[in-house]
Order: C-alpha cells, then structure tokens, then sequence
C-alpha cells in the first residue's frame, strides 16, 4: 500500500470545506474551472502538500485502478455534479491513473445515465458502469444485523475508492452523505432503510472491502437538498457553493450535518432532531471505529477559492 494519510494522522481528524460564489452558473450546472480549483485548493488543504497531483498521491497510487462511486440516485438536478467527477478524473490522469483504470459507478445505470456521466465517459477518460449492469458477487457478506452481496466493480475492478457523495436530507435516515453513499456498494439496500437505517450504514462502511478501499471522500455540497430528499424536489435544494473533503467519512457527515441545519435553518425548516430524523447512524458509526461524531474533536479548515 502506497504511504498516504490516513484519516487519523493529524492530531485531529480534518475536513476541509471550501467555497465559491462563482461555482454554480445556473441552476444546477457549475463552472468546470471553478470546480476544478475548488478540487486544487482543497486537496492542498488537506495533504498539505502545495501541488495538486502531489496532494492526491497521498491517497492514490499511479498504478491502482480506482473507483469513483458517485451518487446518481436523483438525476442531474441532485446527483454528483459530472463536473466534479471530471475534474477528479482529470487529476487522476495527471497522476498517472488511465481513464480505462478508473470507473464511476452507482446502483444503477439509467441513474448514472440521468446524471449525465455515462455520457461523459464515452466521449473518452473513464468508465461508467451500474451495478445493474456489472453485477454483485455470489457470495453474502454477513454483518451483524444483515447479509448482502457487494458490487463486483468494488471488489474485482478496483483497488481503492474515491467517495463521491452528495449532501441531502433523507426522509429515512435523516441525512445522506459519505456513509450512507456507500449503500450504493450492496445490493439490497432498500432492506435497510428501518430505524434511520442504524446500525446498517456504519455495518455496511465497515466491511473491510469497503472500510479499505475508501482512500478519501470529496462531497459535492453545492445545492443539497434541504427536505422531502434523497430524490430532487423543486424549490427545496439551496446553493451552498461548498466541496468537503476528508479522509473520515464519519467527521466529514458530521461537519455536513451542521452545514445542513444551517441550510434548514435558513429556510424556516425545523432541525432534524425535533422532527425525529436525527441521523443516529454517525454515532454508532464512530462506536464501530470507523470515525469521529465529536464536532469538538474535529479540525475543520475553511477555504475560499
């Protein structure tokens, strides 16, 4: 395994968040240069290293075959931005990573297909495939309170992953984000959507093909989605021009929660809590060791690009 950090190497786990007024150019389209610095300025944040293909070495290595599982579930209007997922592919070339050796991936094609990035990568760079379509091993993966079977891409096409999530309030769980992105890696996630889907997103993150292969999450905060989510609801998405990046899923939601709130907040929404969709899984995700809940014991680096 390639010398890279870890979500623990700093004294404090750290989340960078960095924003843009001039990200979002209208509607849901945003400015690929902007993004693209954006991505630059966070990376930087995070690694501390000042060049931006350096920065991402920390997390990847040239001769890996990387994943890029990205959230397709809402279409254009509430997926990850193609965007982004361009200019992380883009990074990945730079550092050596071929389009054929990375993939995009979600639950299912017509998802990735809606969200524009099926269209992309056949003009060229990298794959894009759904689950539907590469299919899941035969075998089930036990966890505590559940059974499944993860998607082939995750465990016979690529070494790492890179988790590409977007922040929206879930009529479920409460919140989704970087943990609950990974449901997308099984194949019945729908039988896990009861109790706020606790404990089953910190058991699904802690499958070690899963916990493993997940090198760093870049979350695409420019218009969450503030109530009635995961799917788009006209009118209840707001601008936060924002990326977060982190190598802790569990401190990144933790930080994306709090941006949430204030989102609702702003809108005369109630707080998740007093609407009995607090998302209980981050603390039983930290519990299992996967990450920190404490906002108190995370270092938050805000960037303006």
């Amino acid at each position: 395994m390639a010398a890279r950090k870890s979500a623990l190497s700093h004294s404090r786990p750290r989340v960078v968040v960095v924003r843009s007024a001039k990200v979002l150019i209208r509607g849901y389209d945003a400015d690929a240069g902007v993004l693209r610095a954006m991505l630059h300025a966070g990376l930087r944040a995070l690694s501390g290293e000042a060049e931006p293909v350096r920065a991402l070495a920390q997390y990847v290595r040239p001769n890996e075959r990387v994943g890029l599982k990205v959230n397709g579930l809402a279409g254009r209007n509430a997926a990850t931005h193609v965007e982004l997922v361009d200019a992380v592919s883009d990074l990945l070339t730079a550092l050596g990573v071929e389009g054929r050796r990375q993939v995009a991936f979600d639950r299912f094609t017509r998802d990735l297909t809606a969200a524009h990035i099926v269209d992309r990568a056949q003009r060229g760079g990298y794959r894009a495939v759904g689950n539907d379509d590469a299919g899941h091993d035969d075998e089930l993966v036990q966890m505590p309170s559940s059974a499944s079977r993860l998607a082939s891409v995750l465990t016979r096409q690529v070494d790492g992953v890179l988790n590409l999530p977007v922040l929206k309030q879930h009529m479920l769980a409460g919140m989704t984000g970087a943990l609950k992105n990974n449901f997308g890696c099984i194949h019945n996630p729908s039988k896990m959507h009861v109790d706020h889907c606790d404990p089953y997103v910190g058991e699904v993150n802690a499958v070690p093909a899963i916990r493993d292969k997940q090198r760093l999450v870049v979350m695409d905060a420019l218009r969450p989605v503030l109530q009635n989510g995961p799917s788009y609801q006209p009118g209840l998405a707001e601008p936060a021009n924002a990326l977060l990046l982190a190598t802790d899923p569990v401190a990144i939601d933790t930080v994306a929660l709090a941006l949430l709130e204030d989102l609702r907040a702003k809108r005369d929404l109630p707080p998740l809590a007093s609407v009995g969709l607090t998302p209980t899984y981050l603390a039983s995700a930290a519990r299992m060791g996967l990450g920190v809940a404490d906002r108190a014991d995370i270092e938050v680096i805000e960037v303006e690009v």
